[in-house]
């Protein structure tokens, strides 16, 4: 026999007292400078203990609510260091659970900025510069109780404070003399003392994870020592195979003893060890061995184990005690039975309680113990049996500073993918909408989880200290549901292909890939998904820029497998007076819809400044928008339908979230938005009807229908850029003729004078036929284009008369003596008063404009007015424009003269500052920027659907010219501002004829009028000549000999005796019809415009009063 194991046991009553679940709390008396042995450092009156958590947070526990699980969190390692002769020595400190020194940062912390005598506001976490603490005067023998503190500075120190009776622990400062003093008191800081643990009775959940140390599926391998030897006996306790713990009834045993029974091999083969009723031996003292039965569904049959073990069920049945200071185990079978003198075992189970068998009902009963003997000694073969003492030394192995080695790893810091082996990855797609999270399976070319935030968690690790980090457990959230978070332990065993986790977060534990976004398959390499996976505020919803402007028009594609390609479908209103939205159109007859914004919010995980620098992502932003088609608004109607509606107040609004990704395109599902959140219902369609229409689904419906929302490509404007139409690709100036396409009167310097249609002050635009000018093109030239909105809305100058400038250079002053600026300051040549200054290329000529700002300060009155508070004329300004700086310099009467060479640009901005002081307004025109201005002009098309694919000039490429917008839906004052009505404005100033003025709409236009002539827009074409002639002033009436001219009530009419004259108004009825019988008649005539056409001449128009 092994009389070791025996001096083991009586040390082990000695230190620890009698083997009772009662015994009494065992001091340290005595230290090494390492020590194997692991302690807890109890607080005063005995009832707690200092323990660390997972998070490295310091706290006080109750002994009583230690156990298996969680007793590692309270066990330290001590490692001491000595001073020299006269100095107390040095403690550190080692958490077993966690492997962390008690290290306490100080920097950075708020212990740097709180007073003396003070202690901080929360719980202590370690992790930091301060560590070796003050504790016990001596080690070696005499260890004492006392406080806790370490050195910050040569006079100063922070110490371990439990504050009032919760479970804190803050660190406190406090001046080092006042420490030392009370080191042994405990009323300035808390005073501990060094102990042993208590034993603990294991249950199976303890021995199956180790203490807490492994997921319970690893199985366990205990440490014998000494173990059996030269024997084919198995130890089913330290067999390579492992065991498994199972929960056992006992009945009998005490209130908190805990029996299991023992599974060797794979858990789910249900082989379970018991003590047999079989000696191992024939001579000498006899010994029991242990078997096993495997006991699955199919053998019991229909019983229970208990039923079928019978009478040594309780061989089956094991008690577990452990010391974890010293790594000590001792395990005791519940039941044995020995022949004593009879035959067969089975007397000796027949009179149970005899003396036969032995039992126990906890550890306080001295036998039974699993231990090993010598069978023969001089063969040195050694068996496991059960015997009375104990006789060898069993243990985890958990014993030192070092932890436990249990496959804990931790997942770098990052923007992750989470998969299982299937392939499938962990998200919670839109019909779940994190309620939680689900394994999905992802089709390839048909989704990309780049794009997708509910298929990506961000992963951080709670600890960071250089020791702890290795095997930090990691913070995990989904980047779109924060509420889908948790702190999980990863494990990874050396050289293995899968991780597996302890999470109640992921549905399967096992066989996990951890894939950073940016490493994975379709990801890698790839810059600019990268990009805009990690950096683009935007992902997982489509965004519209600058959607408050209403700059653009999109069109939704649906996604079905039947409708690709030349097939695909479109979401369309329904035809005629249907209301009902349906995704039957085809590419053309699909319907472009304005998404209106609604505004933008933040969701999912919250980025701070630290967490972005960690993550490398940016917070998500969603944008949620109206639909919007004509006047009418996408919002439910009856039978749970989508349609378009003229006559709500308050729309729906959506979310548009990509749930697709198929042929490079991202597809969008509809979600009604509730405020910030996604709303309880999303569009789709179903295929149970023929009709396609678009229904209101719940959003937990599975099968989500998407949209790819593209730009709709149709132009709002005209841009003179096609080749096709004989213009410069290169938007180079240009010249073209203007003309409305019903009567073919074209657009010119406005020359009828005898007609009452021309001023002596201001230069009208007029509108008449091609034989009455002198000239019919115009100018055209960029003015915003390249910048800003200008691709969308172009804006042009249009222009007669240029007297271009090619810029010259400067002459600096000859004289040779000191040279003065006109400051009267000393200067160089080139800036002398003497010298002629350089002089910048420009353009020069007259422009047409809207006379709204003249007529505005003008008191709505001619001659920038039709008449008193009527229509705003259009006419030419002289001016220069430089285009380059984006600026137009209209010329002030005292610069109109003046030759190109002479122009001073000093003189004129001088000149302009002051009367706008005196309360003028400025002639220089900034002609940057997407609003419009009084000077520019552009093209609305009429029908923007048909513009793009004419080859020749025609109806179907119609606009009308356009100035700046009116306020939408308000009467009143012309506005010049607004950017954000600026682009395809539904009310807004376009050219029209009144009273055979050429003036600009009012307010009441409409764009949906006025693009079917409903309001007299005009609705123009252009011609587009070679070295055509530019239109000029014409201050005469090309009417050869004959003299037109109106009158009061009445036309009239030289030089035209014998001649018919026929009088129209301007819907063409008749007035007058006669031969005119002397040189000089008058006709009376109506109010108006009207024609007058002399046989013989042109027809011509008059305004007559």
């Amino acid at each position: 026999m092994n009389k070791k194991f025996s001096t083991l046991v009586a040390g082990v009553a000695l230190l620890f007292g009698a083997m009772s679940a009662n015994a009494a709390t065992t001091p340290v008396t005595s230290l090494g400078k390492t020590n194997t042995e692991l302690f807890q450092l109890q607080t005063a009156g005995g009832d707690s203990v200092l323990v660390m958590n997972k998070y490295g947070t310091l706290l006080k526990q109750a002994k009583t609510s230690l156990n298996g699980l969680n007793i590692a969190n309270s066990l330290w390692c001590v490692e001491v260091t000595e001073e020299g002769y006269g100095k107390a020595p040095i403690f550190d400190f080692t958490n077993k659970a966690t492997g962390q020194r008690l290290d306490i940062a100080y920097a950075g912390t708020e212990l740097v900025t709180r007073p003396g005598s003070s202690a901080t506001t929360d719980s202590t976490t370690v992790g930091g510069e301060i560590n070796g603490w003050a504790f016990s005067s001596q080690y070696k023998s005499g260890v004492e109780d006392a406080t806790l503190y370490s050195y910050f500075k040569a006079d100063s120190v922070i110490g371990l404070l439990q504050v009032g009776g919760n479970d804190t622990i803050r660190v406190k400062k406090e001046a080092a003399a006042t420490a030392y003093a009370d080191r042994r008191v405990g009323s300035v800081f808390t005073k501990f003392s060094l102990v042993y643990a208590d034993e603990l009775n294991l249950d199976a959940e303890a021995i199956n994870t180790i203490l807490g140390l492994q997921t319970a599926d690893k199985g366990v391998k205990l440490n014998f020592n000494k173990d059996k030897n030269n024997t084919q006996l198995k130890n089913y306790f330290s067999d390579d195979a492992k065991f498994f713990a199972d929960t056992a009834v006992y009945a009998g045993a005490p209130s908190g003893t805990e029996f299991v029974r023992i599974l060797t091999g794979k858990k789910e083969d249900s082989t379970y060890v018991y003590v047999d009723t079989a000696y191992v031996n024939e001579s000498g003292e006899r010994f029991l061995g242990f078997t096993t039965k495997q006991f699955t569904k199919a053998k019991l049959n229909g019983k229970t184990l208990s039923d079928t073990l019978g009478l040594i069920n309780d061989q089956g049945k094991f008690l577990f005690t452990y010391w974890p200071s010293i790594d000590s185990l001792v395990i005791q079978v519940a039941q044995a039975t020995y022949l004593n003198g009879n035959t067969y075992f089975s007397e000796s189970l027949a009179s149970l309680g005899t003396g036969d068998t032995t039992s126990i009902k906890s550890n306080a009963d001295k036998k039974n113990y699993v231990t090993v003997q010598d069978l023969v000694k001089a063969d040195d073969i050694r068996i496991v049996t059960i015997y009375g003492k104990k006789e060898t030394e069993i243990g985890f192995g958990y014993k030192g500073c070092e932890p436990v080695s249990d496959g804990r790893a931790s997942l770098d810091e990052g923007l992750y993918f989470i998969m299982n082996k299937a392939g499938q990855y962990l998200a919670s797609p839109i019909h779940v909408n994190g309620a939680e999270a689900q394994w999905v399976t992802v089709k390839a070319g048909e989704q990309l989880p780049a794009h997708m935030p509910a298929y990506q968690w961000t992963v951080l690790k709670t600890q960071s200290n250089d020791r702890l980090a290795p095997t930090s457990p990691n913070e995990v959230a989904n980047r779109e549901f924060a509420s889908l978070t948790e702190t999980i332990q990863v494990y990874k065993a050396a050289g293995a292909k899968y991780w597996s986790a302890s999470s109640t977060l992921i549905p399967a534990t096992d066989s996990l890939f951890f894939v950073q976004v940016k490493d994975a398959e379709g990801v890698k390499g790839n810059a600019a998904l990268i990009a805009e996976a990690y950096q683009d505020s935007l992902l997982g919803y489509k965004n519209i820029p600058d959607a408050e402007f209403l700059l653009r028009e999109y069109n939704f594609k649906y996604l079905h497998p039947y409708a690709t390609g030349e097939n695909s479908k479109y979401l369309a209103k329904g035809a005629d007076k249907d209301s009902l939205l349906n995704v039957l159109a085809n590419a053309e007859d699909k319907d472009a819809f304005r998404l209106i914004y609604k505004g933008i919010t933040n969701y999912g995980y919250t980025v701070n400044a630290a967490k972005a620098k960690r993550l490398g992502i940016k917070q998500l932003r969603r944008a949620r928008y109206a639909v919007q088609l004509g006047l009418a608004y996408m919002d439910s109607c009856a039978e749970a339908k989508y349609g378009m509606n003229s006559y709500i107040n308050i729309p729906d609004s959506f979310y548009l979230k990509e749930n697709n990704h198929y042929e490079d395109e991202c597809y969008y599902a509809i979600v009604k938005a509730a405020d910030n959140n996604l709303g309880a219902y999303k569009a789709g369609v179903t295929d149970d009807i023929l009709d396609a229409t678009l229904k209101v689904q719940p959003l937990v419906e599975t099968r989500t229908s998407a949209f790819a929302i593209n730009e709709d490509k149709t132009p709002l404007y005209r841009r003179f850029n096609r080749e096709v139409l004989g213009e410069d690709k290169d938007d180079k100036a240009d010249s073209l003729r203007f003309y409305e396409n019903v009567r073919k009167e074209y657009l010119m310097d406005e020359n009828n004078r005898e007609g009452g249609l021309m001023d002596k002050v201001v230069s009208y635009a007029g509108m008449w036929t091609a034989d009455k000018a002198t000239g019919l093109a115009f100018q055209i030239d960029t003015a915003w284009l390249a910048l800003g909105r200008g691709y969308i809305k172009p804006q042009y100058l249009i222009s007669v008369a240029h007297k271009n400038f090619e810029g010259s250079k400067g002459v600096p002053c000859e004289y040779t003596h000191g040279h003065i600026d006109a400051n009267n300051q000393p200067c160089d040549s080139a800036h002398c008063i003497h010298a002629i200054p350089a002089l910048p290329g420009f353009q020069r000529g007259k422009y047409l404009v809207s006379f709204a700002d003249s007529a505005a300060v003008n008191n709505m009155d001619k001659p920038y007015t039709d008449i008193k508070n009527g229509y705003v004329r259009v006419g030419f300004v002289e001016a220069i424009v430089l285009p380059e700086d984006h600026l137009m310099y209209v010329l002030r009467d005292e610069f109109k003269g003046l030759d190109n060479d002479k122009i001073d640009f000093a003189a004129m901005e001088k000149a302009d500052s002051i009367a706008v002081a005196n309360g003028g307004k400025s002639f220089i025109i900034d002609l940057s920027g997407d609003e419009h201005k009084n000077v520019t002009w552009s093209f609305r098309y009429v029908h923007p659907e048909k513009a793009l694919k004419v080859s020749e000039e025609s109806a179907d490429n119609s606009f009308l010219f356009e100035s700046m917008a009116y306020p939408e839906n308000a009467a009143g004052t012309y506005s010049a501002a607004g950017t954000k009505k600026a682009i395809a404005p539904s009310t807004a100033a376009w050219l029209k004829l009144h009273n055979g003025c050429v003036v600009l709409t009012d307010h009441s236009s409409s764009f949906a009028n006025a693009k079917t002539g409903g309001d007299g827009a005009l609705i123009f074409n252009v011609e587009n000549k070679e070295n055509d002639e530019l239109a000029t002033d014409n201050e005469t009436i090309a009417t050869s000999e004959v003299t037109v001219i109106a009158q009061n009530g009445a036309v009239r009419i030289a030089n035209a005796e014998g001649k018919k004259v026929v009088i129209t108004n301007i819907l063409g009825q008749t007035v007058a019809n006669t031969v005119i019988t002397s040189s000089d008649a008058v006709i009376a005539a109506p109010a108006g415009v009207v024609v007058v056409a002399v046989e013989g001449e042109e027809a011509v128009k008059a305004i007559v009063k």
